[in-house]
C-alpha cells in the first residue's frame, strides 16, 4: 500500500499538486534522511557541513520552490539527491566565499576552517556536470551509485538493463572522472 500511494502521491505532485507534494513528506522523510546522510558521509566531513534533518528540509523547500517532474518514484529519489547535493554545492560555495573574505580582511583575528571538503564537492560538481554531458544514462547510474549506494545489480534491476550495461557505464564513469581530476 505505501509504494502505490508513494507513486500516486509523486505522480500528483508532477502534475503541479502542491497538496500531493506536502502529503508526501512524511511518507519519505525517512528515506529522504538516509540518502541525506549517506551524501553527506561521502561529500563532507559531517561535522563541517548542514546537519542531515537540515539537508533534508533545504531539499524539501527547493522541491516544493521548483517542482517536482518526476516519472517515477526512483526519478523522484534522484531528483531529491540532486537537490541536496544542489544544496551542500551552494553552502561549499558560501563556505569558500566566507574563506575568502575572512582571508582578505584580518588573517590574524579570524580561525579558518578547513574547507578542504567544500574544495572536494565543488570538484565533485565538476565531475558530475563532466558525467552528465558525456552520457545521460552514465548520469543516472553515477547518482544511483554514488548518492543512493546502490549496487550494480540494483541499479541494473532498476532501470531495467542487463548488470553489463551497468559495469560499462561505471567504467566510462571512472574514465569521465580520470579525465575531471587528471
Amino acid at each position: 500500500m505505501k509504494e502505490v500511494e508513494i507513486t500516486l502521491l509523486i505522480e500528483q505532485a508532477s502534475d503541479g499538486e502542491q497538496q500531493a507534494l506536502d502529503q508526501l513528506i512524511p511518507i519519505i522523510y525517512p528515506d529522504l534522511k538516509m540518502i541525506a546522510a549517506g551524501i553527506r558521509r561521502k561529500q563532507f566531513n559531517a561535522n563541517e557541513t548542514l546537519n542531515t534533518t537540515s539537508l533534508v528540509n533545504e531539499a524539501w523547500l527547493k522541491l516544493r520552490k521548483y517542482g517536482v517532474q518526476a516519472t517515477s518514484r526512483k526519478h523522484f529519489f534522484c531528483i531529491a539527491a540532486k537537490a541536496m547535493r544542489q544544496v551542500l554545492m551552494n553552502a561549499a560555495k558560501a563556505k569558500t566565499t566566507n574563506k575568502r573574505q575572512a582571508m582578505l580582511s584580518s588573517i590574524d583575528d579570524i580561525q579558518i576552517k578547513n574547507t578542504e571538503s567544500a574544495d572536494w564537492l565543488l570538484k565533485l560538481d565538476e565531475v558530475i556536470n563532466a558525467v552528465a554531458h558525456h552520457n545521460k544514462r552514465t548520469e543516472e547510474v553515477f547518482h544511483l551509485k554514488y548518492f543512493l549506494g546502490l549496487s550494480n545489480a540494483e541499479i541494473a534491476d532498476l532501470m531495467a538493463v542487463d548488470i553489463r550495461t551497468i559495469k560499462r557505464d561505471w567504467t566510462g564513469v571512472k574514465t569521465v572522472i580520470k579525465q575531471v581530476l587528471g
